[in-house]
């Protein structure tokens, strides 16, 4: 009777805490044979770097703050005043990003000064008209009710100008990119009535041949 119970306690102690199973050993991988992975895993991530992204956008050239500066002063004076005042409050990373924003339009105008002295004067009196008529919108709307009207009429003025200014300067571009596309076409022929020449010419290139128009 004691025998029967002593095994009755045992096996309950047994199933209360049982003994915890073995850890089973990472699996080695055999050298030369795949990985065999669970399907359900989802595709694998790669490990290896991918190659950096080359930023090909040309180089700009560096900026020559204080050229700016004084630039801004003679061409754009609304410019340069908000750019006295970020100085006055000191503000300098807006002081930096006006004057990197503004150095790409004086490059630009010193370029069109030199290759189309017309077009650059054009273009200089059409900034004019646009810096006129900010500055005169801005006394419209804080002038007295009997001032308004002329100044409303003066500003009108001023627009008019400007839109005659913007329409000359959308006609010279016209003619300018239709110039363009008259040298490509007549490029384009000539390329056509040589084309066995030039097949020819770059045959000897690749080969490594002496062409014939060499001396």
């Amino acid at each position: 009777m004691m025998t029967m119970l002593s095994w009755i306690l045992s096996a309950a102690i047994w199933a209360q805490d049982p003994t915890p199973p073995p850890p089973t050993p990472p699996r080695v991988q055999e050298p030369g044979r795949p990985d065999r992975r669970d399907p359900f895993d989802g595709p694998r991530v790669p490990n290896s770097p991918q190659p950096p992204v080359l930023d090909r956008r040309p180089m700009q050239p560096p900026v020559n703050f204080d050229e700016v500066r004084a630039w801004l002063k003679d061409n754009e004076p609304e410019t340069y005043r908000r750019l006295l005042l970020f100085q006055e409050e000191g503000k300098r990373e807006d002081v930096v990003r006006l004057l990197s924003e503004a150095a790409p339009r004086m490059r630009e105008l010193r370029e069109l000064k030199e290759r189309d002295p017309k077009s650059f004067e054009k273009m200089v009196e059409l900034r004019r008209l646009e810096r006129e008529s900010a500055e005169q919108a801005e006394q419209a709307r804080r002038a007295a009710p009997e001032e308004r009207e002329a100044a409303v009429k003066k500003l009108k003025e001023t627009l008019s100008r400007l839109f005659d200014a913007r329409e000359e300067a959308r006609v010279r571009e016209l003619a300018e990119l239709k110039r363009r596309v008259d040298a490509l076409e007549k490029a384009m022929t000539e390329r056509k009535t040589n084309k066995d020449r030039i097949v020819e010419k770059r045959r000897r290139e690749l080969m490594g041949e002496k062409s014939e128009d060499d001396w």
